[in-house]
């Protein structure tokens, strides 16, 4: 077959439509097409890795082969090149390459319906657990089935928090096909299900010596392996920062709207302003800002601000979404008349989310049904 444009376009689209072994999608959607050059019967391909030192060049390059020897092109002489993606290209595959693997996430069947609200911080000791604990005893309080994941697995506290450190997590089913059953509390004319590690260890105060892949693995059984009955809101209280947690809640629920807690001072909001940037990187939509700690009042009617002012405000500008709450500092977050607030206040802004999405697939059914 001469040298032709069709030729080019011919081979441009076998080298894009090979995929990717490792971030499954194809070269062409992660932009990995260096360049391709055909001279006579020579066939040189330049891909841009990720990495110089990627694992599966041979893999990529055996692909191609086989795939040019399988096509019109065969009995051409192949090179293949690899190239290093720019900064830019390479944060540009990895999004896509994390986007591409939460449109095949699957719901878990027991939680399908399920409205998904992360509680994240940027450090430890904003009283983020404490919140969501304290927001899913007042939904709950409502009349709603709310569950609760502590995915906090080093650093777990639900349990203390709400009293249940002295109960342990069933399951049922054999080792095939096994349900975790959290536990539950009745309040009112709701419930409330709480799973955590802290439900699971011996004693309160062991330490979990996990590392990143059984970290995940924890959280992947909590989600998918617990009888969480389809409730109508699941609280997750993330562990405090943007590791392997985060991250691996992006991946198996990508529908989860994420909440940021901070403290009033310019430090914390600064600290707590990379989980909003990792939210949004983890393709996860947020859903406003809950500043801790803002103010104490004083026995003479004074309010103090002790750690400052500002925080929360400062990050709710930043990403264009709203300050759900300024909650006092106090030794208690029982029947605080902030706390019901706020607790309507994410009532209020999750459904008007969920009113948006409606709208969108309304329109889209529109212009679809349309003659």
């Amino acid at each position: 077959m001469p040298d032709t444009p069709e030729v080019h376009a011919r081979l441009r689209a076998i080298v894009e439509a090979l995929p990717d072994p490792e971030l499954g999608l194809t070269l062409g959607e992660l932009g990995m097409v260096d360049e391709i050059t055909v001279t006579g019967q020579q066939i040189t391909v330049r891909i841009a890795l990720t990495t110089p030192g990627c694992p599966l060049k041979s893999q990529i390059k055996s692909s191609l082969a086989n795939a040019i020897d399988g096509s019109e092109l065969s009995g051409r002489a192949l090179r293949v090149e690899f190239s290093e993606l720019s900064s830019s290209q390479k944060e540009r595959a990895m999004q896509l390459a994390r986007r591409g693997v939460q449109l095949r996430a699957q719901t878990p069947p027991s939680l399908v319906g399920t409205q998904l609200l992360a509680f994240s911080s940027g450090k430890g000791g904003v009283g983020k657990s404490s919140i969501a604990a304290a927001v899913a005893h007042v939904i709950a309080g409502r009349g709603h089935h709310v569950g609760l994941l502590d995915a906090d697995i080093w650093g777990f506290s639900q349990a203390q928090l709400l009293a249940t450190g002295e109960e342990r997590l069933e399951a049922e089913g054999n080792v095939e096909s096994f349900r975790i059953k959290p536990h539950r509390t009745p309040i009112g004319s709701g419930s409330l299900d709480v799973v955590s590690m802290g439900m699971m260890v011996a004693e309160a105060g062991s330490a979990i010596m996990w590392r990143g892949l059984m970290l995940s693995r924890a959280l992947q059984h909590f989600i998918e392996d617990v009888d969480w009955g389809n409730p109508d809101f699941l609280l997750i209280d993330l562990p405090p920062g943007t590791g392997d947690i985060p991250i691996t809640l992006a991946r198996l629920l990508p529908s989860t709207t994420v909440a940021i807690v901070t403290t009033p001072s310019s430090l914390a909001s600064h600290v707590a302003e990379r989980a909003g940037s990792f939210a949004l990187k983890a393709n996860l939509s947020l859903l406003g800002v809950i500043e801790n700690m803002s103010s104490i009042e004083c026995p003479h009617g004074d309010r103090l601000t002790p750690f400052g002012s500002g925080g929360g405000d400062h990050i709710a500008k930043a990403y264009d979404i709203p300050l759900l709450a300024n909650l006092p500092l106090t030794t208690s977050l029982e029947h605080q008349p902030e706390l019901i607030e706020l607790s309507s206040r994410i009532l209020e802004e999750l459904g008007r989310r969920d009113e948006g999405l409606l709208r969108c697939s309304a329109r889209l059914w529109d212009a679809v049904a349309a003659p």
